[in-house]
């Protein structure tokens, strides 16, 4: 069975398609031809087929479906940028997403098709006691990003193709690197946030194309799960303690709401089962992560000298 993934060589394209392949599956993968993503499809050998284009070009995307037996559409304009560059964000998150939805219904619209939107369609939700859900709360987003990705399910819903959307939350990644930090200051410390392990979000996504017909015509939420529930703040303590670093001054953290919160998924893993990993393990693969990159010593250093010594301003100039 051979599966066209968009946006595959981002970082969780690059993710999805490994699990695609240890499943079995023949890949292909279709993104914008830069030197960032030519380094970033070398993680995936010769098993799987490039095809380089453009998901805002027709021709480019007609090329791409040829001969697939299922598609999972991940190509977006992420934040920062989608907040940066509304109108680019609009032209691939919406208009992209058009061109898809439009060649598959030439094809009949029976291929199975994935889209991985996100949770930012439900805007932020500061008043919220219970887990969000599609069943419960509205969308309300708030934001290039999350308004471009509610436009794009609802074309997808009105297009009379064979659908499964999945509103992911936001993953963290082990390469945990300079921009990373920089966003780190745009969520309220008290903010809930529910992690999500990028394996287990890959695995939904497999499991979306192969229990397609089970999940199809569904909106699903893909988070961690009830434990894997705390504070923003909490999490991201605990990402620092790992390089030994201390939380950063509260007041350099903003007070605006963020569109992440805590989920309802029991449709999701009921259907999915993709809920596997841990906070904890995500902290552990981060510092095996960490080693690989600098070295065995890099970490006691890290902990035993410089956070002791210069911990507080490090995250004083954050």
């Amino acid at each position: 069975m051979r599966v066209l993934i968009t946006g595959g060589a981002g970082r969780l394209g690059i993710s999805a398609c490994k699990r695609f392949l240890q499943d079995g599956f023949q890949v292909r993968v279709f993104d914008l031809d830069t030197e960032r993503n030519r380094k970033s499809v070398k993680e995936l050998g010769s098993q799987v087929e490039i095809l380089w284009g453009d998901i805002t070009q027709p021709d480019s995307v007609r090329e791409a479906l040829e001969g697939v037996d299922a598609v999972v559409h991940m190509a977006a304009i992420l934040p920062p940028v989608a907040y940066e560059k509304p109108e680019l964000a609009s032209k691939v998150n919406v208009g992209g997403t058009q061109i898809v939805v439009d060649l598959l219904k030439e094809k009949g619209g029976r291929i199975p098709f994935v889209f991985t939107s996100s949770v930012a369609v439900f805007g932020p939700s500061p008043n919220a006691t219970e887990p969000i859900s599609p069943e419960n709360n509205v969308p309300h987003p708030k934001g290039a990003y999350g308004e471009t990705k509610f436009q794009a399910e609802n074309l997808i819903k009105e297009a009379g193709i064979d659908y499964v959307i999945l509103r992911l939350t936001a993953t963290m990644y082990l390469a945990f690197g300079t921009s990373d930090l920089k966003r780190m200051f745009s969520v309220p410390l008290d903010n809930r946030i529910e992690f999500c392990h990028p394996d287990d979000t890959a695995v939904s996504i497999l499991n979306a194309v192969k229990n397609f017909n089970a999940a199809k015509g569904k909106t699903l939420v893909i988070s961690g799960g009830p434990d894997q529930r705390m504070l923003y703040k909490d999490m991201i303590r605990r990402i620092l303690r790992v390089i030994g670093l201390p939380l950063p001054p509260a007041r350099k953290f903003t007070k605006e709401p963020y569109y992440l919160d805590w989920y309802d998924t029991s449709k999701s893993e009921e259907l999915l089962r993709f809920q596997r990993t841990t906070f904890a393990d995500y902290l552990k693969d981060y510092s095996r992560g960490l080693t690989r990159q600098y070295s065995a010593l890099f970490l006691p250093f890290m902990v035993y000298f410089v956070g002791p010594a210069f911990g507080k301003v490090i995250a004083f100039f954050m």
